[in-house]
Formats: C-alpha cells, sequence, structure tokens
C-alpha cells in the first residue's frame, strides 16, 4: 500500500501528529457539553389560548375549529390533536419529519395570526410553544421557613429573577407562591341600592390612576417639565375615589357615592392556583445522603422553582452556575434551601458507569492481549482504543455533538472493535519479525498483506451501521446517535491501525529472542525525576490518591510478575501451540469426504439441495403468481422439497450426535452445566418455570443420549453422510432449526424497549372535571398519608426513598397543556436514592406504591416511573373515533369498564393505571338571555356577558405600582358574593338609558352539565384510552391480551365508528419495520463491498450465510437468560452483522492471497485457519469482554477508588437493564460467530468450491 510506505518515510511527523490528536481529543472530551438524553429535535408545536370563563363546547367552537381549520392548510402537517377544557384551548400539530423546524414554526405563526381574525377578542392572544424534548426542569429549588409563606414568596421571587438572568438558563417556573394584588371586593347589594354597575368603579379607578405629561414651562434659564399625577400612592386611597354623582336622594341620604361605599379595598393575594410541598427523609450532606432522623421528618409548605435551561447548554455548566446563585443569595434567618430532582447528578453517575464501564471493559481487554501477545504487545494494542476515541471525540466536538449516555455505549461497543484492526496489524508486524525481518521492513510488509482486507473489514461495519443513521421519527433522532458515532470512531481506529501503528510497532514491537537495549544514565535520570515530580504533584493534590496509585501499581506488578506472567508463558509456549495444533487436526478432519461409495454426491447433498431447490421453486412461484394461476404447481413442489430438506437435516443432526460418541457424551455433560449455571444466576432476578428448566435441560440429554447409543454401535460405517463437510453443514443447519423450534416453544417474550429501574417515581391524580384547587389539596394530603404509612411500616421502601415532592394545581405533562393551571391536577414526586444504595428494585417500591394509592373514590391515579429511552406512547393506546361523540363517549367508557374489570379480576396480566380523556362533565350555571327583553333595553350580550365575567372572576381595572413591584387592581364581587349562585340572579346590567334592570329580568338561569373536554384528532372528535404494564411484564404482551380481550367487542361496533390501536404499538410497528428494512439494506451493502473485495461470489455467499447461522447464538443467548427480544436485541442484530464480517474477511482473504501463491485449496484452507486462529480469537474475545461490564452490571467506581479508597463495587446499574438486551444478543451471537468462522466457513468454502468445481466439470 502507498499509503504506508508513505507512513514510514513520514514517521517522525505521524508521531508529532499522534501526540497532537491526543491533546486535542482531551480537550475535545473536556469541552463538549454533557447531558444524560440525546438532543432531539423534532417539528411539533402547541398553540395554547385562553378564554376565562367559556365553556368547553364553546371554546370549541370559538378558538378551537379556526385555530385547527389554519393549520391544516399547512403544507407537510402530519397530524394535529386538539384538548378543550373549560377557558382552555390546546392545539397540537406534528409536521412531517422532512419539514424544517424553523420553516415550520414561520408557518404556524402566520395561520395563527390569521385565525386570530375569527377567535373572539376576549380571549387571550395564542401562544405558541415549540416542542423541546431538552425543556425539561434540570433542577428543583425548593424554599421553605419558618415565616410567612407571603414573605418567602418575595424571596423566591427575587431568586427567581436572579437565576433567570444567568446566561445559561431559560425559563424559571414558581409553583406554591402567593401573588399579591390590590383586591376591589364589591358588596353586591351595595351596588344594586345605588344603582351602580361595575363599568363606573372600573371607569373610577383607571381615571384617576393615570401620570399625564403637561408640557414644559420656561422661567428664567430653566424648562421645567408638568407632569400631572394621580397614580396612587398607597391601596387605601382607592376607597376615596369618587364613583358617582346621585342627582336625587339615595339609600343613604344626599351626596356623593365613594369607593368605600359600595366595596372593600384591600392589598391582598390571589386566589391560590398551585400548592407545593416536601418532605425529605434523607438530604445530602458534603456529597453523601444523609438519613434524618423521625423527629426531623416533617412536611414542609415550599416553594418550588422549576429550572429548564437553555438548548444546547451543558448542563453541569447551567447547575453549578444556578448553585453558585443559591449559595450567593442572601436569606433571612429560619429559610433552608433543598434541592430536589438535580439532573447533573443523573448525568454524572450515568457518565461515571459508563466511564468505569469502558475502563473495565479496557481491563479485560488488556489481560487477554497479554496472554495473547505478551505485556508490551498488549499494551501496545490497548492504546489504539484512547487514540481512536480521542480522534473520534475530536470529530464529534467539531461536529457540535454532546455526550449523553447513547454516545458512550456506543464507544463500549466499539471498545474490542477499536483494537481488532490494531490487533491484526500488530501479529502480523510481530509475525514478520519472526520470520527475521527488520523494524520498518516488516511493518511496511506486513501491514500491505492485511491492509486492504482491514478497509474491507472495516468497510462492513460502516455498511452494516450506515443504514441505521436514516432512522426516521422521533425514536429515531433519539438512536441516531449510536450508528453516527460507531461509524466514525470505527473509521478513527482503521486511521490509526493503518497509519499511525505501524510506526509505533515498528518502534516498540520487541521479539522474546530480541536483545533488550539498557537506556542511557540520562534517559534513566530524566525518567526518574518525572515519576518523583508526578508523585509529589498527586501527593499534594490528594495524598489518599498517591497511595492508592502505589498500591495499585505494586498490585499489578506483584500479579504480572507471579501470576499473570508465568500462566501466559505456560499458555503460549504449550496450551495455545497445542490448542492450534488440536485446531489443524479437527479442521483436516472435517475437509474429509469419501466418494468411493455409490451416490455419494447424492447422498451428501441431498439435503441442503432439497432446500436449495425449495427455495428456487418457492421464488419461481412468486414471480409466476403475478401474472399466471400455474405457480400453484411450483408453490407445492416447494413445500415437498422443503419437508424433504427439513427431515433429513433433523436427520442429519440425530446422525452427527449419533457419530460424535463421547464427543457428543462429555458436550452434553458440558451443556447441562453450562445451562445450569446460567439459569441459576437469571432465576435470581426472574422467575424461570420448571417446563422451562425441562425444555431447556433436553438439549443435552438428547447429546448424551444418542452419543451413548453410538458408542454401543460397534462399526464406523457412516450411515448416510460420507463427506465430514456435509455432516458439519447439515448439523449446523439442524441446529439452526432446533433452536428457532426451542424458541418458538419457550419464547423468552417480546418487549419495546427494556424496562429499567424507574426512577422517580411519579403519582399523578386527577379529580372530576370542576374540582377546585382546595379540593384537590386535600385529596394529595390523603395519598400523601397513604405513603407515609407504608414507608413507616416497610423498611425497604423508606430506604429507597430520598423525599417526597407534591405539586397541586399544576398539569404533569410540562409540554401537552403547556403549564396551564389545572386544579383538578396534583403530582407526587418521589425521588429515590442512588441506585446501588436501593433496597429492594425501585419497580417494587412502585407496585407497593401503587397498592396503597389505587383505591380513591372518583379519582384517577396513574403511577408511573421514569425510564431511560426515548419518549413513546403508553403500552395500552386505544383511539375511539366516530361521527356523535356521546357515542364516542359511550364505547369509551365500556371499554374502559372492560379493561378495569380485567386488571382487578387478572384477565388481563399486568394491566395497571386504566384510564380515558373523557371527562365527566363540567358543572354548568347556564344563563339563558331573552333576546328580545333585552334588545327592548338596550342591551346584547357582550355587555350581558362581561357583567357576569366581571363579577365572577374580575378584571384587572389598573395597575398600583410600589417602587419596581407592579400589583393588579381588580374588582369583582366580594367572595360571599361569588360563592352564592343566587347571586347571579340579582346582579345589575346597566342599559343604554344609564339606568340599571337585575340580570334575572332578562334571562332564565338553568343548573346543568357540559362537556368536561373535547379531544379532536385531524379535526375530527376522537376519545383515547390508555393502560400501562405493570413492572416485569412485556408491554406488547399486555397489549396482545387486551386486543384479544376486545377483539369481540371490537367487531361489534356500530357502523362508521372504529376502535384503533396506537401508542407504544405504533412506534414499535413502525420501528421494527424500519430495522428490518435497514438489515436487508445493511446486508446488500456488506454483499457489494465483499463483491468488490474478493471478486467473486463465492466468498460473499459464505459469510452472509455466517451471519445468518451467528442467529444461532443469538437466540440461545436470548432463551438461556430469558431476555425478551426487541429494539435493543434487534440493533445488536445488525451490530453482530457487521462484526461477524471481519475476521471472515480476514481469514478468506488469506486464504485467496495462499491460493493465489500456487497454494492448492486444501492447504491453503488449513494454512489460513492455522495462521488466523490467533488473531480470529483475540478480536472476538476482545470485542466480548469489552461488552460484559455494561451487560453483566459489573460497576468499579474508579475514580471514587483512587481519591478516596472507596471502589463501590455493584453488581447491577441502570444502563444495565436498558443496554444488557444488545449486549447479550451481540456476546452470544459473536461467541458462536466465532465458532462460525473456524470451523464451519472454512468448511464452507471447501464444499463450495467442490459444488462450482462440479457444476464447472459437468458444463464442459
Amino acid at each position: 500500500m502507498k499509503l504506508t510506505e508513505l507512513t514510514i518515510k513520514n514517521r517522525t511527523v505521524i508521531l508529532v501528529l499522534t501526540a497532537i490528536l491526543v491533546v486535542a481529543g482531551a480537550y475535545s472530551y473536556s469541552a463538549i457539553p454533557k447531558e444524560s438524553n440525546p438532543s432531539v429535535e423534532i417539528p411539533i408545536f402547541i398553540v395554547n389560548t385562553v378564554y376565562p370563563g367559556i365553556s368547553p363546547s364553546d371554546m370549541e367552537s370559538l378558538v378551537t375549529q379556526p385555530i385547527e381549520r389554519e393549520l391544516q392548510g399547512i403544507t407537510g402537517v402530519k397530524e394535529i390533536v386538539s384538548t378543550t377544557t373549560e377557558s382552555f384551548s390546546s392545539v397540537v400539530v406534528e409536521f412531517e419529519l422532512d419539514v424544517s423546524i424553523d420553516v415550520a414554526s414561520q408557518r404556524v405563526r402566520e395561520r395563527v395570526d390569521l385565525a386570530r381574525n375569527e377567535i373572539p377578542p376576549e380571549a387571550e392572544e395564542p401562544f405558541i410553544v415549540e416542542i423541546d424534548l431538552d425543556d425539561f426542569p434540570i433542577m428543583t429549588v425548593n424554599l421553605a421557613a419558618d415565616y410567612p409563606l407571603s414573605r418567602l414568596t418575595e424571596f423566591a421571587d427575587r431568586m427567581k429573577d436572579d437565576i433567570e438572568a444567568a446566561s445559561s438558563i431559560r425559563e424559571v417556573e414558581m409553583i406554591g407562591e402567593l401573588e399579591r394584588e390590590v383586591q376591589v371586593n364589591v358588596d353586591l347589594n351595595s351596588l344594586n341600592g345605588y344603582g351602580l354597575g361595575f363599568g363606573q368603579l372600573i371607569n373610577a379607578i383607571q381615571g384617576q390612576n393615570l401620570t399625564i405629561p403637561g408640557g414644559t414651562v420656561d422661567v428664567d434659564k430653566f424648562s421645567y417639565l408638568v407632569r400631572v399625577s394621580g397614580e396612587f400612592e398607597r391601596p387605601e386611597e382607592i376607597e376615596n375615589l369618587v364613583v358617582a354623582r346621585p342627582m336625587g336622594e339615595g339609600p343613604q341620604g344626599p351626596g356623593l357615592v365613594y369607593m368605600r361605599d359600595v366595596a372593600e379595598v384591600m392589598f391582598g393575594f390571589k386566589d391560590r392556583e398551585s400548592y407545593a410541598r416536601l418532605r425529605a427523609y434523607k438530604i445530602d450532606e458534603n456529597g453523601r445522603t444523609v438519613d434524618l432522623d423521625d423527629s426531623e421528618v416533617q412536611d414542609n409548605q415550599v416553594i418550588s422553582l422549576n429550572i429548564k435551561k437553555r438548548p444546547g447548554v451543558n448542563i453541569l455548566q447551567s447547575v453549578e452556575e444556578v448553585m453558585e446563585i443559591v449559595e450567593a443569595t442572601a436569606l433571612p434567618p429560619g429559610t433552608s434551601v433543598i434541592i430536589t430532582g438535580d439532573q447533573s447528578e443523573d448525568v454524572l453517575s450515568l457518565i461515571s458507569d459508563l466511564e468505569n464501564s469502558i475502563i473495565s471493559g479496557m481491563l479485560f481487554i488488556v489481560l487477554v492481549l497479554v496472554f495473547f501477545l505478551g505485556l508490551r504487545n498488549a499494551l501496545l494494542v490497548a492504546t489504539a482504543v484512547p487514540l481512536s476515541i480521542f480522534v473520534g471525540f475530536i470529530v464529534l466536538y467539531s461536529f457540535g455533538y454532546s455526550v449523553n449516555f447513547i454516545i458512550l455505549f456506543s464507544l463500549i461497543i466499539a471498545l474490542g472493535l477499536l483494537v481488532d484492526n490494531s490487533v491484526v496489524v500488530v501479529e502480523n508486524i510481530y509475525r514478520y519479525r519472526e520470520m527475521g525481518y527488520s523494524r520498518f521492513e516488516a511493518a511496511k510488509l506486513a501491514t500491505d498483506e492485511v491492509g486492504y482486507a482491514l478497509i474491507a473489514a472495516t468497510s462492513t461495519l460502516v455498511a452494516a451501521f450506515l443504514p441505521m443513521t436514516f432512522w426516521p421519527g422521533i425514536i429515531g433522532q433519539f438512536m441516531g446517535y449510536l450508528p453516527t458515532t460507531l461509524i466514525i470512531v470505527l473509521l478513527c481506529s482503521l486511521f490509526v491501525a493503518l497509519v499511525i501503528y505501524p510506526i509505533l510497532t515498528a518502534y516498540l514491537v520487541r521479539l522474546d529472542n530480541e536483545e533488550k537495549k539498557e537506556p542511557s544514565v540520562f534517559v534513566k535520570g530524566i525518567g526518574l525525576a518525572g515519576i518523583i515530580f508526578l508523585a509529589v504533584a498527586i501527593g499534594m493534590a490528594n495524598f489518599t490518591t498517591l497511595m492508592v496509585s502505589i498500591l495499585v501499581i505494586i498490585f499489578f506488578f506483584v500479579t504480572y510478575r507471579y501470576l499473570i506472567k508465568p500462566a501466559a508463558r505456560v499458555f503460549n509456549d504449550r496450551l495455545f501451540p497445542r490448542s492450534v495444533k488440536h485446531y489443524k487436526v479437527l479442521l483436516r478432519t472435517l475437509l474429509k469426504r469419501d466418494y468411493s461409495v455409490r451416490y455419494a454426491f447424492l447422498r451428501n447433498t441431498l439435503a441442503l439441495g432439497s432446500f436449495t431447490l425449495a427455495a428456487l421453486f418457492g421464488v419461481l412461484g412468486g414471480v409466476v403468481g403475478l401474472f399466471s394461476p400455474a405457480s400453484s404447481i411450483l408453490l407445492i413442489l416447494a413445500g415437498i422439497f422443503g419437508v424433504i430438506g427439513l427431515l433429513l437435516i433433523i436427520f442429519h443432526l440425530f446422525e452427527a450426535i449419533f457419530r460424535g460418541r463421547l464427543i457428543s457424551v462429555f458436550s452434553g455433560i458440558a451443556l447441562a452445566l453450562f445451562i445450569a449455571v446460567i439459569l441459576f444466576f437469571v432465576s435470581l432476578g426472574t422467575e424461570v418455570t420448571s417446563t422451562e428448566w425441562v425444555v431447556l435441560m433436553m438439549l443435552p440429554a438428547v447429546l448424551i443420549i444418542f452419543g451413548l447409543l453410538g458408542l454401543i454401535r460397534k462399526t464406523d460405517r457412516p450411515i448416510m453422510l460420507t463427506d465430514n463437510r456435509a455432516l458439519l453443514l447439515n448439523s449446523t443447519m439442524g441446529i439452526l432449526i432446533s433452536i428457532f423450534a426451542l424458541f418458538a416453544v419457550i419464547p423468552s417474550g417480546v418487549e419495546f424497549f427494556p424496562e429499567t429501574d424507574p426512577s422517580p417515581i411519579i403519582v399523578e391524580l386527577e379529580g372530576p372535571i370542576g374540582m377546585n384547587v382546595e379540593a384537590s389539596n386535600v385529596i394529595a394530603e390523603d395519598v400523601q398519608q397513604r405513603i407515609y404509612r407504608l414507608i413507616d411500616e416497610d423498611p425497604n421502601v423508606k430506604a429507597n426513598i430520598e423525599n417526597i415532592q407534591t405539586n397541586v394545581g399544576v398539569a404533569g405533562d410540562p409540554f401537552f397543556g403547556g403549564g396551564a393551571q389545572s386544579p383538578e391536577l396534583s403530582r407526587l414526586t418521589i425521588n429515590l436514592v442512588d441506585f446501588g444504595d436501593r433496597a429492594e428494585p425501585s419497580a417494587l417500591t412502585l407496585t407497593k406504591i401503587r397498592d396503597v394509592v389505587r383505591d380513591i373514590p372518583d379519582i384517577i391515579v396513574n403511577v408511573d416511573g421514569e425510564q431511560q429511552g426515548p419518549p413513546t406512547g403508553p403500552p395500552v393506546n386505544i383511539e375511539v373515533s366516530g361521527p356523535d361523540f356521546d357515542e364516542i363517549t359511550r364505547i369509551t367508557r365500556e371499554v374502559t369498564e372492560i379493561l378495569n374489570e380485567a386488571s382487578v379480576t387478572g384477565t388481563v396480566p399486568g394491566l395497571v393505571d386504566i384510564r380515558n380523556n373523557v371527562s365527566g362533565g363540567f358543572p354548568e350555571y347556564r344563563v339563558l338571555v331573552d333576546y328580545e327583553r333585552a334588545s327592548r333595553l338596550g342591551l346584547n350580550m357582550s355587555d350581558i356577558a362581561q357583567t357576569i365575567r366581571i363579577a365572577n372572576n374580575g378584571l384587572e381595572a389598573s395597575e398600583w405600582r410600589d417602587g419596581e413591584d407592579e400589583y393588579d387592581i381588580v374588582v369583582r364581587l366580594r367572595p360571599e358574593d361569588r360563592q352564592n349562585l343566587e347571586s347571579l340572579r340579582d346582579l345589575n346590567i346597566r342599559t343604554a338609558d344609564g339606568g340599571s334592570v337585575p340580570l334575572v329580568s332578562v334571562a332564565d338561569f338553568v343548573e346543568g352539565t357540559g362537556l368536561g373536554s373535547i379531544t379532536r384528532l385531524n379535526l375530527e372528535r376522537t376519545a383515547t384510552i390508555e393502560g400501562r404494564a405493570m413492572p416485569g411484564f412485556s408491554g406488547p404482551e399486555v397489549l396482545a391480551d387486551t386486543q384479544e380481550l376486545l377483539a369481540e367487542y371490537r367487531d361489534g361496533l356500530p357502523e362508521g365508528y372504529s376502535m384503533s390501536y396506537t401508542g407504544e404499538s405504533e412506534d414499535q410497528e413502525e420501528a421494527f419495520g424500519f430495522l428490518t428494512t435497514a438489515l436487508l439494506v445493511a446486508s446488500a451493502l456488506i454483499f457489494l463491498v465483499m463483491l468488490a473485495k474478493f471478486n467473486n461470489v463465492v466468498s460473499p455467499l459464505i459469510i452472509i450465510t455466517a451471519v445468518g447461522l451467528s442467529l444461532i447464538g443469538v437466540l440461545l443467548g436470548l432463551i438461556l437468560t430469558r431476555t425478551p427480544f426487541g429494539l435493543m436485541t434487534f440493533i445488536g442484530i445488525i451490530s453482530l452483522a457487521g462484526i461477524v464480517c471481519v475476521n471472515n474477511i480476514v481469514l478468506l482473504d488469506y486464504v485467496k492471497q495462499l491460493t493465489d501463491q500456487g497454494i492448492n485449496k486444501l492447504s491453503a484452507i488449513i494454512e489460513a485457519g492455522t495462521i488466523r486462529f490467533r488473531p480470529v480469537l483475540l478480536t472476538a474475545l476482545t470485542t466480548i469482554l469489552g461488552l460484559v461490564p455494561l451487560t453483566f452490571g459489573i460497576n468499579i467506581d474508579f475514580v471514587g477508588l483512587f481519591t478516596s479508597f472507596e471502589p463501590n463495587f455493584q453488581l447491577g446499574s441502570e444502563s444495565t437493564a436498558f443496554w444488557g438486551p444488545m449486549g447479550i444478543a451481540i456476546i452470544s451471537g459473536l461467541t458462536f460467530a466465532t465458532f462460525l468462522t473456524l470451523v464451519v466457513v472454512p468448511v464452507l468454502y471447501s464444499a463450495f468450491d467442490s459444488v462450482s468445481g462440479r457444476i464447472k466439470t459437468l458444463t464442459e
């Protein structure tokens, strides 16, 4: 390769470049923003409109529908969903993903402006919210005090302003505060007695509370500004305003009517819209979680500040900035600050877990490399990982990415892959050095020999991941970081292997018999001085770190010198050469064949040939069926040959076991022990049924029984197969069929995303429509007491809970609803201790909490937990639509009843939290105006409605300024009049001639019930029913049971009505559909890459076959570990497709090189297998061991180890639950694929060669 020659000529430049890349990579990692979840942009907007005092049905016609009609006309709209409640309209518009967010935003704003002309002017201006999945609170600052809440509100408001002024903060929401206002509470009797209306009171306030410029006056040398000021200095001044000058005698006698005569003015508080409380069981002291004494545990009424950062800002920087502001804020004695929901702690914990997994994986990899390559070469190869990652971080940083758990896990997947290329290069250079070549000559020749194969192998990996970069939807944007990161670091590893490593290997690799050069005294002195300086610097920074470092160095030195090195010497001098020798004998044996018997070719190829014919007839039948009914004959033939092939394959599998004799017996015993150990560990966390034990133990039983039967048979004469190649290939195909059958008999289940341990636990309470915030607060307190009793009774629950935060009157969903006040809603956030400190799985704690809060009359209770992964809908999500909303409501309630009963009785196991969005009617007091009587008096609907609204909700007449603060002056009826429906009847309405008439004289009053909320999907009324799966139950399985339960009911729906299943099932169907396409496209791309590399069809077909056969390992791993097949498993299979190709390409490429040199095919296959035996094992083991820590949750806190001598070792983590299925798929698949590469692929290559040779002979 010219590249290798160029790098060796410019080796000094390469060494300097390497140093620059290391420094730049370290800087990029330190500077790149850190966050827990990937930043995802989705073109979804919410248009929220408030129209106080308007019923849901009126809001729908007056506000929601005009907005919907305008939005519907925008190009690229995918879906419009609206929810209309009392006084509030929310319209959600989702665009296709190919629509630019900026373009979509502009179009939505333009259309909303047009719709504003159709909306009543009394409605508030619609405000548009752009959905941003980063728009969640990064932390909550809770203020509690032993002085009045009104005073605490002042300090909280100042802190809110200070935090919002920070450059990294976008918004601060305050919950639980008391807002002051100037209240003008009107006495209805007095107002009617004087014959006055609200308009006169409002005009009096507005006419007085003014500051008007009066021009300028020039006096002598100066110009004076004249300012006419009537602004109120104190609220009490409002009482002295004259509101009327009666012409005659009034009830109170002649004279002026003052505001104090008809209203009471007070500087009070607005009606409470929310409550916030906090109960802490543990607090953080100097980075440690400390339990509070029972006497210190109490409910604190708090004011909560929910803090949101700006998009793209480092969350760690944002939290640090907020904490500095909080600590710098001067608060009076008796004030306490409690931080909850600190997302930076989760980010740091997540990053720490994944970084520790990377380090643990690296240690495993180095240990394996030491055994195969020795310490010096192992450390050299291991440096490929940080080098590739550093270069990768430079690219990621330049692309504007942030570090999140998807990217970090991508690096863990890549751990073993990153050393694969370097292993092949270093091992080949080492082999050339042993052959007598000089350093740089060996580097050039060895790299040239494997260079193109490595490029092809890396290209197949890139081809495997490339289709996933086009994953559509929110899930695609979320998971798209995985293939992108892998492609980047894999290309970086190829660059490192082909450009940097030939130089480093040439300088650093030393043969065992090579004379060791002693460094000069000067070099030794410089090295010693550097070590002393480093030790002093570390000791001054942290003496514990120095001591631990010394102990670790001593431990590794002793372990390596007296344990690893002798074991590695025995392994390399004795065990490994013997293994290679036995492998060579095995390979030679498997390649033997005897064609001296009659019909030998037919006997050996009948089974696989039948399958081939079945496939050909099936394809031909499908093609012919497009234009002719004669295809049925071809399909029948395909079925016949398929059955013949299947029966023969199973027969040959038993024949192979039979002929294996002792090997089969010992294999059966080993497999039985292996299965027993795996199932034992699996049973510690998941129930393994007796049926599963029996079925799985049948596998080794068959091996043992038929192996013993083979021992009884005296003759070695073959039963049917005379070609060992056919015996192996038929057996492998039989194993594949058996594994699929086993997976069908005892399936491990299906899931969408893996279920992780929930944290925090969220309890959402929804009361009937119309419930006020005070009543909701009482319900929330009752739920709190239930949870408190559970905590007192269950020590495990108490140990798990850090604090409980209660918010009353605030919508639970931060996106849909836009934070609108919802007095009937409450939300309890139960924050848990760290994963490693939990006394029981938090899923069990969640179940216990659900059990104690589920039976609250007339309250919908939803208990759930936040989990890793992209946002998806609930497992059960049913949309009911049709022409009549009353009928939709009836169907929805019936289905909800059926599901509730199924949940209670266990008919649908695991189904909980059933709810629908068809709420009960909002209680209404309808005012039916007699238009004829009203018009005779000069009244119109607007005058009447405005008077009623002012009386009940009030009107902001003006503002009172107190220094820099401004307070609303609100005019409305006093509380005792507002709380009496009969007061409305006596309300005076001002007529056109200046008089007034009671409302009852122009209107009738009817108590009734209106719609609670109205949901529309694409401009049609739709109702939704949703349910969730309990922890430990698969969402897809719960949905399948639900669909089976409702199948008969769904078939009997009235004409024009439908029930459709959406939510998680819809997302899963789309995701699995895409991944199926991605797998097919990846396979095609891999095939094309290999076709270009080998310039023939046979080798690519062999490797693609090996990829398919690797499913044996994947399915067996899922069955044994009882891991459900889900999205992460599917991604693992696609990743495996690329990984499996790498070793096979290197192996077959070497076979091709040997045959090109004139060596016969059989010798070339055996020689290539022998030479590539070590690198194949090495690359497989490094990939597998790199994934072991995260897959099985082996977690050591290396930072804690070196800073405070606290390694905090734990088995299992939150990341393990999410990524474990993918790791299991890759590990189990790659383990079996290694056997395929070393045994099956060489045999398959030989078989293909024989068949192609026979075909060539026949054609000639």
